[in-house]
């Protein structure tokens, strides 16, 4: 599969990861680092949004989780190949079991919102592990006073 190519990165991707998307390089451009020194990536995938911050705020140190070895695998190589990789840091971890003694001014996410009866992506694209009130209640804890929690969420479940 050949590489998504931006500014400063090139994505490796892999037909096992979720793929670069819309929603998430918008989610990516729209996200506010300016003030932000330690930000969060949960679901990171493919690194991408990580990436696009790192591009965007050259001051910004990024921690990105994800629970599939295989995406972290991937971002790591990403990482690694951009010219950020001293301030990104990937982690296989549920994010349920995630614990940082640092808060976050910044938590990024483009959740799994999915409705389907693929297979493919089950984990990747579908509120499996990690439902939207567990990611907004986990984030709360780990968030500073000050911080932003930066979502993609579908109207359907905005009020759950």
């Amino acid at each position: 599969m050949k590489p998504f190519v931006f500014k400063q990165f090139g994505i490796l991707q892999d037909k096992e990861v979720f793929r670069v998307g819309t929603d998430g390089v918008v989610l990516g451009a729209l996200c506010n680092g300016e003030k932000v020194i330690h930000a969060l990536e949960v679901g990171c995938g493919t690194g991408l949004i990580s990436l696009m911050l790192a591009q965007r705020f050259p001051s910004v140190r990024l921690d990105a989780l994800d629970i599939n070895a295989k995406a972290v695998e991937i971002a790591g190589q990403n990482f690694s190949n951009s010219p950020f990789a001293d301030r990104l840091n990937v982690i296989e971890i549920n994010y349920n079991d995630f614990v940082s003694a640092d808060k976050y001014d910044l938590i990024v996410s483009n959740p799994p919102y999915f409705e389907s009866d693929s297979s493919k992506d089950l984990i990747a694209r579908h509120q499996v592990l990690l439902s939207f009130q567990e990611l907004i209640c986990k984030s709360a804890v780990l968030i500073s006073d000050s911080g932003i929690l930066s979502v993609i969420i579908p109207s359907d479940d905005a009020e759950s």
